[in-house]
């Protein structure tokens, strides 16, 4: 069988100490994370992971145009410069013609009165901070599926291996019994039951083998590429160690960058509502010229053509068919939206983190229980080869000792990597903050 030292496995005692936050309060800022589990070929696939997915690079894609978004809200509250070239030909009749020509300089700037502007500048910002926090949570989410990939693949790294070791201790029955009935000590019954128990036996190895590629190529996406990783070494226990003990502080899920995105987008929308209302009163403008080219401008002051000219405007839209009062409504509904939208974000992150803590739990006792099955299964494999030595049993009793402590070994791997992907998964609940 495989060769295995079964490491000690300390007892279980998360917990989960104070209660859920009710109100709304700005969350704090979530600090980088990668779950490596001290595992380095593990760190080398984060590592890759990070640079290669196309999931954070799409994230990061839509953050810059975020960016863009607030550049270009910000543009609104700076003054305007445009220059051009003007020519014109025509009369008072056709037997007469004039021509002229310019070249205007013309400015422009909005006096924010009600901070329109402003609003629409806050709520750009609030935009691209929960596009960042999205950059946050597709990176947590993209690092905790190559670690989830990582453990499978170690696993079914094991369940290979020990289907070899089943189709040899098949073969090795098969050819005991075959003997036996060319002896006439064993029936056509036995026979046939052992080579169908070797054909499954194969079958097995076939589909570990299948599942390990599966595991190699599922990784590969993840890193962004369009092959399968190299396959690791495997030396027998690969299961990474994760710590046994785990204590979950009640303001944790405030660090989940969902949450953060959350509260940003509820920010955002507030902003919106305010630059909705403000948008319904007046606006006050400044324009400037140079030359001519503001056919206003010379009606105004009675002149064919203007050197310089300065002018405010104050306007006011009395009658809009009701679309200044759709925008406030509109605006009012997204942010009555966003904060329920923030509210369900802080609830289904605390029963995630609770259901989580509870299968991490759950993992660590299956894991003991499997530890103390493996030990016995080989306690006995060892008793039993005693035995064998000493003529109590036959080949085949020896071998059916060896497949169960073969199937508790797999059990364990099973069990460990199980508690793996709970410790990982309860890390990701809480944003990868945890004590």
């Amino acid at each position: 069988m495989i060769a295995r030292v079964l490491a000690a496995v300390l007892a279980m005692s998360p917990t989960i100490t104070g209660a859920m936050a009710a109100p709304i309060t700005p969350p704090q800022t979530t600090d980088a994370w990668s779950p490596t589990l001290d595992d380095p070929v593990l760190a080398d696939l984060l590592s890759r992971a990070e640079t290669g997915s196309l999931d954070i690079r799409s994230a990061l894609a839509r953050l810059e145009k975020a960016r863009a978004d607030v550049d270009l809200a910000r543009a609104g509250r700076r003054p305007h410069l445009s220059v051009g070239a003007e020519a014109a030909v025509g009369g008072a009749d056709f037997s007469s013609t004039a021509s002229g020509a310019g070249a205007p300089v013309l400015g422009s700037y909005e006096v924010d009165l009600f901070h329109r502007l402003k609003h629409g500048v806050d709520a750009a910002k609030s935009d691209a901070a929960a596009a960042s926090q999205d950059v946050v949570a597709a990176r947590q989410l993209v690092l905790v599926e190559v670690a989830r990939t990582y453990v499978t693949l170690r696993a079914d790294q094991e369940h290979r291996a020990a289907a070899e070791v089943r189709v040899g201790l098949a073969r090795q029955v098969e050819a005991l019994i075959r003997r036996r009935a060319l002896e006439g000590s064993a029936r056509d019954e036995d026979l046939a039951a052992a080579r169908s128990a070797e054909a499954l036996a194969s079958a097995e190895v076939q589909r570990t083998a299948h599942a390990v590629e599966a595991d190699r190529m599922r990784l590969g996406l993840l890193l962004g590429q369009n092959e399968p990783v190299d396959e690791p070494a495997y030396a027998g226990d690969e299961i990474p160690v994760t710590p046994s003990t785990l204590t979950v502080s009640s303001e944790a899920v405030q660090g989940r960058p969902d949450i953060q995105a959350a509260f940003a987008r509820l920010q955002a929308a507030d902003a919106r509502r305010a630059e909705a209302m403000a948008a319904s009163r007046p606006r006050f403008m400044l324009t400037a010229g140079i030359g001519s080219g503001e056919t206003d401008l010379l009606y105004l002051l009675d002149v064919r053509a203007l050197a310089w000219a300065i002018a405010g405007g104050l306007t006011h839209e009395l009658l809009d068919g009701g679309a200044a009062k759709a925008r406030k409504r509109g605006a009012a509904a997204e942010a009555d939206l966003t904060e329920l939208a923030y509210r369900k974000a802080v609830g289904e992150a605390w029963g995630q983190a609770r259901l989580q803590l509870a299968a991490l739990q759950d993992a660590g006792a299956t894991e003991k229980l499997a530890g103390r099955a493996w030990n016995q299964a080989v306690a006995a494999f060892g008793a039993g080869q005693a035995r064998h030595q000493d003529g109590d049993i036959d080949g085949v009793a020896l071998a059916a000792l060896e497949a169960k402590a073969a199937d508790a070994d797999v059990a364990l791997t099973n069990a460990q990597a199980a508690r793996a992907e709970a410790y990982v998964d309860l890390l990701l609940a809480l944003g990868g903050r945890a004590t």
